[in-house]
Order: C-alpha cells, then sequence, then structure tokens
C-alpha cells in the first residue's frame, strides 16, 4: 500500500506526465493504448472475473465481464478479443452497451472464493452464461440456487443453461 504522501507525489508525476503527453498532441486514446501496451497481461497469468460483477440487474453476462476487463483490468477490446475467442468490434459494441445500461465503474469490495477464468469463453459451442454456470456446477460443484444467486439469475433459468450445455457437451 502507498503511502499517503507518496500516492500524491506519485499522482503529481502522472499527471505532469499525462501533460507533456497532451502537449506533444498525443490524444487521450492514444495515452490509453500506451498504458495498455505497457500494462500488458502476462500470458501465464489467469485472467478471472469477480463472481461479484454478475451481481446486478442491468448487464448480461458477456456485457457485465467485457465491462470488468475493459474499465477495472484497463485491457484493450483487442487483448478481450484474445482472452475470449470473439471479434474485437462486436465486443466494442457490446462494451458501449454496457457503459449506457450501467456508467459507474465496478467496485469489487466483496471477497468471494468464486471467480470465472475469462479463458472458459473460448468454447465458442457455448454460451457465455452456459460457461459460466457449467463452470460453477462442475468445478465446485455448487447447486443450482447458488450459482442463480451469484449470477443473479433464476433458479430455473440456470438449471435450463446448464442442462443445455450438458447437451452441447455430449
Amino acid at each position: 500500500m502507498i503511502r499517503k504522501e507518496a500516492s500524491k507525489a506519485v499522482e503529481k508525476r502522472v499527471a505532469d506526465t499525462l501533460s507533456y503527453l497532451k502537449e506533444q498532441g498525443i490524444s487521450p486514446q492514444e495515452i490509453l493504448h500506451l498504458v495498455n501496451k505497457i500494462l500488458q497481461v502476462p500470458a501465464k497469468e489467469e485472467v478471472t472475473v469477480p463472481i461479484s460483477v454478475f451481481n446486478n440487474e442491468y448487464l448480461g453476462s458477456l456485457e457485465a465481464i467485457v465491462k470488468y476487463l475493459r474499465e477495472n483490468l484497463l485491457l484493450s477490446f483487442k487483448q478481450i478479443a484474445s482472452l475470449t475467442n470473439r471479434n474485437e468490434i462486436p465486443l466494442a459494441v457490446t462494451y458501449r452497451n454496457a457503459k449506457k445500461k450501467l456508467e459507474a465503474k465496478f467496485v469489487v469490495t466483496e471477497i468471494s472464493p468464486y471467480s470465472i477464468p475469462v479463458s472458459i469463453l473460448k468454447d465458442r459451442k457455448l454460451s457465455v452464461l452456459e460457461n459460466i454456470a457449467s463452470y460453477l456446477k462442475d468445478t465446485f460443484g455448487l447447486n443450482y440456487h447458488k450459482i442463480a444467486v451469484l449470477l443473479n439469475r433464476d433458479d430455473r433459468t440456470i438449471w435450463t443453461v446448464y442442462q443445455r450445455a450438458r447437451k452441447k457437451k455430449k
């Protein structure tokens, strides 16, 4: 944890650097691209999404995941596309729609033993929700009700989604 004095010094240095970059004619999008490039997520590190991002009334599963990866982990659409085996442009549209529905950034305060590895979304034979429900049921042995509570869905929806996923896997 950064001390308060050090935090202010770091904040000032970052602000000075951003001012310099703007003076040089670099757009905010280019600055963000540079930051993403520098902070590139190592390939070996598993990128996960906390289960608490699904605890909202507004966003679908993919919308919640893309919004979290973009805003909280500062990943580019290209990085998200690579992690999820999806196209960048539809992911950008998904993010824009999610941003319209829920402007606030996710605040992950709840500590949960459950998180979703983004790599499970690479299986395109299953929907996003089917992948998530299957992962939670098969990996953690959770019952349908517990999964439904975690994902903010109806129990019957989770049962149906899981049964569909099982059939598709056969």
